[in-house]
């Protein structure tokens, strides 16, 4: 497995990956399907096959909103976890995993000091909340995520 950040020769199989899961809200499909988003899309490859995407950007000062006002926020910039997606047949392999190491990287190495983001409240809860306490994550109420980079880093390299 490789992770790397999105091309556009990616999308094909990315939009495909997405449209074939039962539980990626379909709806925000189009988001996707067209060029020219403010986030960052990581990608996880096997092969020609695309098995998980991470968006988020790292430009972020969360302070702004009052919505992780539950944290105590460091000074911006701050990394936003938008979305993460896993193919079903690929989960359990460590493709999530492996796209949470490679946004934090990137995070520290844009100078973010905190990565927030929400985790989806709906069925399956709590395999999420593993998910992100396993990788350093705190969860606080509405499902807000947040943790320093390096905090995450450790937590991989030492699981």
């Amino acid at each position: 497995m490789r992770v790397g950040v999105f091309e556009e020769t990616d999308r094909p199989a990315l939009c495909r990956m997405l449209a074939d899961s039962e539980d990626f809200p379909q709806h925000l499909l189009y988001l996707y399907r067209r060029a020219g988003s403010h986030h960052t899309t990581l990608v996880a490859r096997r092969g020609e096959q695309i098995d998980g995407m991470l968006g988020g950007s790292f430009d972020a000062d969360l302070a702004v909103t009052g919505v992780f006002d539950v944290f105590e926020l460091p000074p911006a910039p701050h990394a936003f976890l938008d979305r993460i997606h896993v193919r079903e047949a690929a989960r359990g392999r460590g493709v999530g995993r492996a796209l949470i190491e490679a946004f934090a990287f990137e995070a520290m190495e844009r100078e973010c000091t905190f990565i927030g983001g929400s985790i989806d409240l709906s069925p399956g809860l709590t395999a999420r909340k593993v998910f992100f306490e396993g990788l350093g994550f705190s969860i606080r109420e509405h499902g807000n995520i947040g943790a320093d980079p390096t905090g995450v880093l450790a937590a991989i390299m030492n699981s």
